[in-house]
């Protein structure tokens, strides 16, 4: 199947319904390191990996802080992830870590708001995955493109929740970064638009300007509350 282009990533997305939609080959002395949550499976693919040709080595850890030691000098080719690891607010630490190291992230279910969190950071991911969408007779190809493709690989139930993301952000205003920085400021009831401007450095004029200008780019008339008001519709601002 042709690889999906992902609105807002310069990777792709590939949607495997069968183990034959693989690559073949085995990866080239692949050495991987598990975070395991609180699913079950994670013993038994440990196991599966190790049997794996061109798997030189596998360590299976459910603690973020001995995963973090482990990088150092353990140096995988791969990091795969429990999403459970990914619950809120976010640890830094390990985002620290996924931004070193290309990562598969195997979720008992795949949440829209924790894809756009991990694609919008930029992070190297390489395979988002519901424990549903592993076939695990097509491990050993799997790997190959996790450990060697720049492509993001995605099962049908992550490449549904990837398509409706990207169909959300396409139906989007584009906003500067300019007005990203200020549209929270303007939700902010307490702040006038004097304290908004001394906040980001201009006069209030400037700021009253730009809401009118964000008032024609989402569509509305009015001023501060209908842009807003807009703004939690687009899903530019949480409600």
């Amino acid at each position: 199947m042709a690889p999906v282009p992902l609105a807002g990533t310069a990777g792709r997305v590939l949607w495997f319904r069968q183990p034959t939609d693989y690559l073949e080959g085995a990866p080239a002395m692949a050495r991987i390191l598990l975070l395991a949550d609180e699913a079950l499976g994670w013993q038994d693919l440990a196991r599966q990996l190790r049997t794996c040709p061109g798997v030189t080595a596998v360590q299976l850890t459910h603690d973020r802080a001995t995963a973090l030691a482990l990088l150092a000098h353990f140096q995988p080719d791969l990091l795969v992830l429990g999403s459970d690891h990914l619950a809120e607010p976010p640890d830094p630490a390990l985002l620290a870590l996924l931004a070193q190291q290309p990562s598969l992230l195997l979720a008992r279910t795949l949440q829209a708001h924790l894809l756009h969190r991990l694609l919008s950071a930029g992070l190297p991911l390489r395979g988002l995955l519901p424990w549903a969408d592993l076939d695990r007779a097509a491990v050993p190809a799997l790997l190959t493109v996790l450990v060697h493709s720049p492509l993001l690989v995605a099962g049908p139930a992550a490449a549904a929740e990837l398509a409706a993301l990207w169909r959300e952000q396409v139906g989007r205003p584009r906003l500067s970064p300019v007005e990203q920085q200020l549209l929270p400021l303007l939700a902010d009831w307490q702040l006038t638009y004097g304290a908004i401007g001394a906040r980001l450095g201009i006069a209030p004029a400037t700021v009253k300007g730009r809401v009118r200008r964000l008032a024609a780019k989402l569509g509305v008339t009015g001023g501060r509350l209908a842009v807003v008001e807009a703004a939690r519709r687009q899903g530019l601002l949480p409600r």
